[in-house]
């Protein structure tokens, strides 16, 4: 089984808070959330609030900055809510609407 290599190579330092994810059919469907690559998600929950991390099964409030193949979105959408079900990392409340609006595809 061949494995791909990513080869991007890019200046900017290290950030742990930003996710980099490669959008799904089930991302853009109907069910209205994108789920988090888990691995990198859990490098920033120790950086996290406390109470935001204990408050992730009821889903929170969050605002993401969206980084579209290199350009920055214009950060004009509403916050999103993260939340944690099935063991899983999730952004929802909105982001169906955000998917329509932008026209986003896998």
């Amino acid at each position: 089984m061949a494995q791909e290599l990513d080869l991007e190579l890019g200046l900017a330092p290290y950030d742990p808070w930003v996710l980099k994810k490669n959008l799904t059919e089930s991302d853009l469907s109907l069910y209205g959330f994108v789920i988090l690559p888990k691995q990198d998600f859990e490098k920033i929950i120790p950086q996290m609030e406390r109470g935001l991390v204990e408050n992730l099964g009821n889903g929170v409030e969050v605002k993401v900055h969206i980084v579209e193949e290199g350009h920055e979105s214009d950060g004009g959408h509403p916050p999103l809510t993260l939340i944690k079900c099935s063991g899983r990392y999730m952004l929802k409340g909105g982001w169906y609407n955000l998917v329509k609006a932008k026209g986003y595809k896998t």
